[in-house]
């Protein structure tokens, strides 16, 4: 009997120790999304601040909006590169649970947070875009389809932005519950 309950035990941890590792390997992968996604972001941010003030420029537009909108750009850039910086050196491997459910906690909350900024941002930018494209458009209806074009361009990355800022807060509430767990298993 007594070999009996060894040998079960000895089986019970075993798969202990494989659901701490198939745990630790999904959160493994759910980090690294959440990373990808953050380097995409910083990466594009950096080169559209970069690339927009020239186009608008081109177009026309005061040096005042060319250096608002680089300065808005870098701005988005940088509060992606805040929040996600703490993220992209971590090891899953090797690091402290408590550590990374801190910072993936923090990285949900400035995410929730991120609309109450960008929005408001984003109606200045447009209402001033629109008071530009008037100055430099306003003969033969071209401001018309100018503007129609930016608001659709706007809607869909107003779209295309809100997806991937739900994904990551929804990628982030799943890595926290899957820390949640491994932390339950090596109780």
């Amino acid at each position: 009997m007594k070999e009996q309950f060894n040998l079960l035990k000895k089986k019970l941890d075993s798969q202990t120790v494989i659901n701490q590792k198939m745990i630790r390997q999904a959160m493994k992968s759910k980090l690294g999304g959440i990373n990808r996604t953050g380097r995409a972001m910083f990466i594009l941010g950096v080169f559209v601040a970069i690339w927009a003030p020239g186009f608008f420029l081109h177009l026309g537009t005061s040096y005042t909006f060319c250096g608002a909108t680089f300065i808005m750009l870098l701005f988005c850039a940088f509060k992606t590169w805040k929040y996600h910086r703490k993220l992209w050196s971590v090891k899953i491997t090797d690091s402290d649970m408590v550590e990374i459910a801190r910072n993936v906690s923090i990285l949900h909350q400035e995410y929730q947070n991120w609309m109450k900024i960008a929005l408001p941002m984003v109606l200045v930018w447009v209402i001033w875009l629109g008071v530009e494209a008037y100055m430099i458009l306003n003969e033969d209806g071209i401001y018309l389809y100018f503007m129609g074009g930016a608001l659709v361009g706007g809607l869909i990355g107003g779209f295309i932005g809100t997806r991937i800022n739900n994904k990551v807060k929804r990628e982030a509430e799943e890595l926290l519950e899957q820390i949640k767990e491994y932390s339950e298993l090596k109780k």
